[in-house]
């Protein structure tokens, strides 16, 4: 990819992470995720999209468990306990957006398995 291509695709990563970062500003508990998981589910898209073409592997694949987790919710509605683990989705690509390269994407696709095992076919 073009170090032009990478920019933007970085820019764009990041407009959508402050963006879900502000939604969850007021999006505190599990009946208002689902009541914006559509707006979620959009931006999860984009960064499941981009993420890999830039290189950030880890952040695709916990954008692609979170926009699985919000697609579900937007078509069966609330799940207990979504509003923490995709607000954790998000501090964890935010924070490898940041640069950190420690962050652990099994421990985190398999905490959502183990919490949603019904609806994952990984």
């Amino acid at each position: 990819m073009s170090d032009e291509f990478l920019r933007m695709a970085r820019q764009e990563i990041q407009s959508e992470l402050e963006n879900l970062n502000k939604i969850f500003l007021s999006c505190v508990n599990d009946e208002q995720l689902s009541n914006r998981s559509v707006e979620i589910a959009r931006h999860m898209h984009k960064i499941k999209g981009l993420a890999p073409m830039m290189g950030q592997e880890k952040m695709g694949e916990i954008a692609k468990i979170s926009d699985m987790v919000v697609k579900h919710i937007s078509s069966h509605g609330i799940l207990k306990g979504a509003q923490g683990i995709i607000l954790d989705a998000v501090k964890r690509m935010s924070s490898l957006c940041n640069g950190q390269t420690d962050i652990q994407v099994d421990d985190f696709k398999k905490h959502v398995m183990s919490t949603w095992p019904d609806i994952f076919e990984f």
